[in-house]
């Protein structure tokens, strides 16, 4: 692994870890709209992440369009129960605060990086080369969820996924208005 692999790894840690404290900060102000729109983002850089370590991009892939399914029918439940409601999400003081506490980690992380990076390279590789082997192995158990007997439950919430996805459809579509009038 080089160190520009490292270091965009640690951009996009940095990048979730303030996507994370924007949504702590604001836990009481935020729209279920705008949480959703968060794990919109931090489900795509996880399955960027996840395309890193492996040279088959099939299951970052197939994650990310699983959470997009999933977030859409959220988004169209939460949209239609919630139409009128207001957003009141503060982004300035939070955001500010958010990136600094990010960029301080950011900063201690690459440095940190950049001591092992060079202990490293004024030693042998074998340890750090056994470390990011045990990561791939840690990462295989991953793929063993699209794979023979445990892709029974995968596909099974697949279906529950469409099946919720097509009764709400049709239960905001028998009335043409959202959920929350049809009482």
């Amino acid at each position: 692994m080089n160190k520009e692999l490292s270091i965009f790894n640690i951009f996009i840690m940095f990048f979730m870890l303030m996507n994370l404290f924007i949504l702590i900060m604001n836990i009481m102000l935020i729209h279920p709209i705008i949480i959703i729109i968060f794990m919109l983002i931090y489900s795509s850089i996880i399955c960027i992440n996840m395309s890193l370590w492996k040279s088959n991009y099939l299951y970052s892939i197939m994650l990310f369009l699983i959470m997009i399914s999933g977030l859409l029918i959220i988004f169209l439940y939460f949209s239609s129960l919630i139409s009128n409601e207001q957003t009141n999400f503060k982004l300035n003081k939070f955001m500010l605060l958010s990136f600094i506490i990010n960029f301080m980690i950011f900063l201690y992380l690459n440095f940190k990086l950049n001591l092992f990076y060079l202990l490293m390279k004024k030693y042998n590789f074998s340890e750090y080369n056994y470390l990011m082997k045990l990561n791939e192995m840690n990462f295989q158990n991953i793929l063993y969820l699209y794979e023979y007997p445990l892709n029974n439950i995968t596909i099974s919430s697949m279906f529950y996924l469409l099946i919720s996805l097509f009764s709400i459809i049709k239960i905001c579509s028998m009335k043409s208005i959202s959920m929350r009038k049809i009482n």
